[in-house]
């Protein structure tokens, strides 16, 4: 899958912004809350961030499962997703093949956990069908960091549906600006928890 989203930044005591009317948004559905409990796995000198790469077991909502996301050719991020299964933290054997090259031998560890709880908004259009999603994230990260501790901050995400076109992401872009999101500092919740941006 290529997931094409945008991040923003808001401050926690502002409203959702509301996206109805908004391109071919006719209604923004009530939220949906999830708590999602997330583990991000990477070597100690973190060089699968370096790579723009992200590794995480996540628990909660409905992908819950192991991700990897990874740079894709058209600026987008390509995500592999696998089930949990009965192994506990054991990497599934195709996302370790997958990262094994940028890993360059090193053992890949638990670097981060960040628990979120999210409202998840369906964005439709006329036909009730579903044009994006924009999630309202309120985020807490545990260790990473320079020194390692807590972290709270809220962010927007605005990812679009499999059917609608990239042009959506400016419309969608503008008209959060102008709710008073700020495009985030972080390209990654992960990045954020480490202070460390990725070069992928």
């Amino acid at each position: 899958m290529i997931e094409r989203e945008i991040k923003f930044e808001l401050e926690l005591d502002r409203p959702v912004p509301r996206l109805d009317g908004i391109g071919p948004v006719a209604r923004q559905a009530d939220p949906v809350r999830s708590v999602l409990e997330a583990t991000y796995f990477d070597t100690h000198d973190h060089r699968l961030l370096g790579a723009g790469i992200t590794l995480r077991r996540r628990t909660g909502g409905a992908d819950a499962g192991w991700h990897l996301k990874l740079p894709h050719a058209s600026g987008h991020r390509e995500e592999l997703a696998e089930p949990l299964g009965d192994t506990g933290d054991a990497l599934p054997r195709n996302l370790a093949d997958r990262v094994r090259e940028h890993g360059r031998g090193a053992d890949l560890v638990p670097v981060v956990r960040i628990r979120t709880t999210r409202y998840s908004y369906a964005l439709l259009d006329a036909d009730d069908h579903v044009v994006a999603t924009l999630m309202d994230d309120h985020v807490t990260s545990e260790g990473g960091g320079d020194p390692p501790g807590p972290d709270s901050w809220r962010e927007l995400e605005v990812e679009l549906a499999e059917t609608s076109g990239d042009e959506l992401l400016r419309t969608f872009s503008g008209a959060l600006r102008r709710f008073g999101a700020r495009p985030a500092r972080w390209p990654s919740k992960l990045s954020r928890a480490l202070r460390r941006p990725a070069s992928g």
